[in-house]
């Protein structure tokens, strides 16, 4: 019985096979790396800013105006369910820009908090500061978010010089976008 080897032209065979595999799992690896970066890098604001609005109005397809803001949130009457032409609690929402993430967020008086209690429910007049509001909910875990736009620098709320409306400012790869966020609706009574 006689024992048979590899030959040296198999042994370099194979070691060639196992380096062209070898560099083509590397070109692979190398091109998601790449690819993830560059989706990082590259994010235009006004792209951005058309996705955040559309998911909105999927959300809360019928904004009536916009009731308060400062830079990184405003708050948004969104309907009046509650036939009363003022603001109560179950028909806000906020829009806010989480600097930690690099979102926008949507944020609103979660159904399922309100149900457990009755006593979030409350109608408001002119002089509710509604972003205080907004931080009272969130600390008594009663504010559902969900995230509209990703991979921001920066994103803020300006008025507009006629303050008829809500311009959400986004700044994403060194480019700005405006879009504008909630015409001059039918306002609350005062």
């Amino acid at each position: 019985m006689t024992r048979r080897g590899f030959t040296m032209i198999e042994v370099m065979m194979a070691t060639a096979l196992l380096g062209v595999v070898g560099a083509g799992i590397a070109a692979f690896l190398s091109a998601m790396a790449t690819g993830t970066s560059a989706r990082a890098r590259v994010s235009d604001p006004s792209l951005e800013g058309a996705i955040a609005m559309r998911r909105l109005a999927a959300l809360a397809p019928s904004v009536r105006c916009a009731l308060d803001f400062r830079d990184d949130t405003v708050a948004l009457w969104l309907h009046d369910d509650v036939p009363s032409r003022t603001v109560h609690t179950s028909e806000l929402g906020w829009l806010r820009f989480d600097a930690a993430a690099g979102e926008i967020v949507f944020e609103r008086l979660d159904p399922a908090a309100l149900a457990a209690d009755r006593s979030l429910e409350a109608e408001h007049d002119a002089r509710t500061d509604f972003l205080a509001l907004l931080e009272s909910l969130r600390r008594s875990a009663a504010v559902r978010t969900i995230a509209l736009s990703e991979g921001l620098d920066r994103a803020n709320f300006v008025e507009t010089r006629d303050s008829t409306r809500a311009l959400l400012e986004i700044h994403a790869g060194g480019a700005t976008a405006r879009v504008a966020l909630a015409t001059a609706g039918e306002e609350p009574y005062r």
